[in-house]
């Protein structure tokens, strides 16, 4: 068996593997990158950009979201349950990450919010003249003497009396040690196991929940971990509301279908309405509202004066980086994806037709129906409260509807880790020389994502590649 020896294992080459092999080489430190695909740096490559406050960007762009503000809002939206100081640590290295990043070659062209009304924290990629970030990364740190092994499987994480001392691998020439002072786990998580999906988050893949497909994430550094004893942390799916795939985009919809992204009617299968349909402006508030309805689906409905209104005076709600802010014709934009054979538009000259299309139960909908004209009329919703200004009655007209199922950008969260990204077991044990990073480890939202401040899973790990790289430095340093 062949033996390769180094200061730092880390285990997979995505967003915040990457991340933590260049710092870990800024620190001096011997890297060896293990990637079980045939590529490098993960299926999107680092992603449009992270979040992050107090950046050279916001300050010069005069945005007055603090370091202070971004803190109280992960905790007022967590709730304080989870781990404050990997937060603190996280939100305060944020900005200081984007000149890091900058540093690297990477080149941003504006700091966003998602939708209207969160916090312009998402540092967005200039996609036309910066390189994509893990490659990026990586050159940097290949020229700090990393070295990348792809088509590299890790089998197993070596200890020797508590201590992780290396690891083992598949490759295409054979199984290898890898004799390490310290393991760094940052393998993207568990998107792509459906029966672990199930298992842990609830949702059932192809029923109830849509995601991007990314069979290579089989959880498998979470795996290792386990093994190796640490302990479980919360784990979820980063979901936001949409209609399945190919006819998805941000907030929910591809722009051409953006009526559906407006503050409608939405019911659920038993024609009830369920939801402030304003909080459809928040993909994750959306995405938890519609998941508890029967089937894990609902529906928004429109009639033909709503869908020329959104042609004519334009959106209710604009998202960022969306080209256009008003729809096109729906009807016939339905028409083609209906000929194409998508299955979750409806066109319906009737409600009853509409019903039969969708299995939307009739006499609910006509009563709801009834009672949102009302409100619409007296200018208060009663029920949820929606602002009078989103009211639009129902004419009777010609009627459109897409139905709506949670997505999700992959799974968050498994292996247990403080807020120096030290890997612990169960009862908070550190076990030495073992560290986690990125999706693996993400476990700082309490099962929802938070969208008001956008770019964040992403930032988690960079950031906490960063920390970790640094942190096994000094972990080395310890060992004399």
């Amino acid at each position: 068996m062949a033996v390769i020896h180094t200061d730092v294992a880390v285990v997979g080459s995505g967003s915040s593997g990457m991340a933590a092999a260049l710092s870990a080489s800024e620190q001096g430190l011997k890297v060896a990158i293990f990637e079980k695909m045939d590529n490098a740096g993960g299926k999107v490559k680092g992603g449009n950009g992270p979040f992050a406050v107090d950046s050279k960007m916001q300050r010069e762009q005069q945005f007055d979201f603090s370091k202070e503000d971004a803190f109280n809002l992960f905790m007022e939206h967590t709730r304080w349950r989870v781990d404050a100081r990997l937060v603190s640590d996280y939100v305060n290295k944020s900005g200081d990450t984007i000149e890091w990043l900058q540093k690297a070659g990477i080149k941003f062209n504006g700091v966003v919010a998602y939708y209207t009304g969160a916090e312009f924290t998402w540092h967005f990629r200039d996609e036309e003249n910066s390189p994509k970030i893990t490659d990026a990364l990586f050159e940097r740190a290949k020229a700090n003497g990393a070295e990348l092994y792809l088509g590299s499987s890790v089998k197993k994480i070596l200890k020797d009396g508590g201590k992780v001392v290396g690891l083992l691998a598949e490759t295409k020439n054979g199984e290898i040690e890898v004799q390490a002072k310290t393991v760094i786990i940052a393998t993207g998580g568990f998107g792509g196991n459906a029966e672990w999906i199930n298992k842990y988050t609830g949702f059932t893949l192809g029923k109830d929940l849509f995601p991007f497909p990314a069979p290579e994430l089989q959880g498998d550094g979470i795996r290792l971990a386990w093994e190796a004893g640490a302990g479980k942390s919360d784990m979820m799916m980063d979901t936001f509301v949409c209609l399945p795939e190919p006819y998805w985009g941000p907030g929910g919809t591809h722009w051409d279908l953006g009526t559906f992204r407006q503050p409608n009617l939405m019911v659920n299968l038993d024609g009830e309405r369920f939801m402030n349909e304003a909080a459809m402006k928040n993909p994750a508030y959306g995405s938890n509202a519609v998941h508890r309805q029967k089937n894990g689906c609902a529906f928004m409905i429109v009639d033909e004066s709503i869908s020329k209104y959104y042609e004519e005076a334009g959106w209710d709600f604009l998202l960022s980086r969306v080209p256009v802010t008003k729809s096109p014709d729906l009807g016939n934009e339905i028409r083609k994806a209906k000929a194409d054979g998508y299955q979750h538009l409806f066109e319906a000259d009737c409600l009853e037709e509409l019903c039969n299309q969708t299995g939307i139960n009739l006499e609910g909908l006509k009563k709801t129906l009834e009672e949102y004209n009302n409100a619409c009329k007296q200018g208060n919703d009663e029920i949820f409260h929606k602002n009078q200004k989103y009211l639009k009655p129902y004419k009777g007209s010609k009627f459109y509807a897409a139905r709506f199922y949670n997505n999700a950008y992959g799974s968050l969260g498994g292996i247990k880790i403080n807020y120096k990204t030290q890997v612990v077991t169960e009862e908070q044990e550190v076990i030495p020389g073992l560290y986690a990073v990125g999706k693996d480890a993400n476990a700082i939202y309490d099962k929802t994502y938070i969208f008001a401040m956008s770019g964040n899973d992403t930032a988690f790990d960079f950031n906490t590649g960063r920390i970790a790289g640094e942190q096994v430095a000094l972990y080395i340093k310890s060992l004399g």
